[in-house]
């Protein structure tokens, strides 16, 4: 069984196949979802895929193990959603991921990217802000020198922020002066081909802002953050923007 032979990276409990995809970020109930890359030949990959327990009602396609994980480690715990005028017009989310004092975060997906990546809730911003931290045994630390930044994300993409970015600020137009020169002039390198090549909807959506289309989110701003608080604010900044 290939179960034997790979690890599940999945945070769900289920049969495990291994077959050639070319493109396999996606989810489906048929195809469940992507466990790891194992060779990747340009054309087409080698992967192995998770599909998830077909499960009766009041039982959970979740590994537990996985769920103790992430109560222990993400400063978040996996509960039930409810949200609603009433009982006639209560909807209901299990297997989410809240915060201790029970405010929705995102799903069960979210909570194992937390703990994977070695990231925590932010109380200030739990919705759409992480604290990302530099080692994986989040839950043992104790200081804030030990905290690597905050990552501001949406569906739509994210960044992590630390001292030594830039506090990220929407309405800030790029220029020179603020940059390091030959910095500068690789994103607009970058910007000027990407620019050319592109079709009318990615001259007009992509890259009508100007350079900035391609400048990191974590460089784009006139301020150096300073400190953590500042890279805590340029990650809300973020989120709100990409929201």
């Amino acid at each position: 069984m290939i179960e034997k032979l790979v690890k599940n990276r999945t945070p769900y409990l289920g049969k495990m196949i291994l077959k050639f995809e070319k493109h396999p970020h996606y989810s489906s109930s048929m195809d469940g979802r992507l466990n790891k890359v194992h060779l990747n030949l340009g054309f087409t990959k080698l992967v192995t895929r998770l599909i998830p327990n077909q499960v009766m009602e009041g039982y959970s396609n979740i590994d537990p193990k996985k769920i103790e994980l992430i109560n222990k480690y993400t400063g978040g715990v996996i509960g039930t959603h409810k949200w609603g005028d009433n009982d006639n017009d209560e909807f209901v989310l299990e297997d989410s991921f809240l915060t201790k004092d029970g405010k929705y975060i995102g799903n069960i997906d979210t909570a194992w990217w937390y703990f994977q990546n070695a990231m925590t809730v932010c109380e200030e911003y739990p919705q759409g802000v992480a604290i990302v931290w530099n080692t994986t045994k989040c839950n043992t630390l104790a200081s804030a020198q030990t905290i690597k930044g905050y990552r501001g994300y949406s569906h739509r993409g994210g960044a992590t922020f630390k001292i030594g970015d830039r506090l990220f600020d929407e309405e800030y137009n790029p220029v020179v002066e603020d940059y390091d020169e030959n910095e500068f002039k690789k994103w607009w390198k970058e910007y000027t081909k990407s620019y050319k090549n592109g079709d009318d909807f990615d001259k007009k959506w992509i890259y009508g802002d100007g350079i900035k289309s391609v400048i990191p989110f974590n460089k784009r701003g006139k301020n150096i953050i300073e400190n953590l608080e500042d890279a805590r604010t340029a990650a809300i900044n973020m989120s709100k923007y990409l929201s």
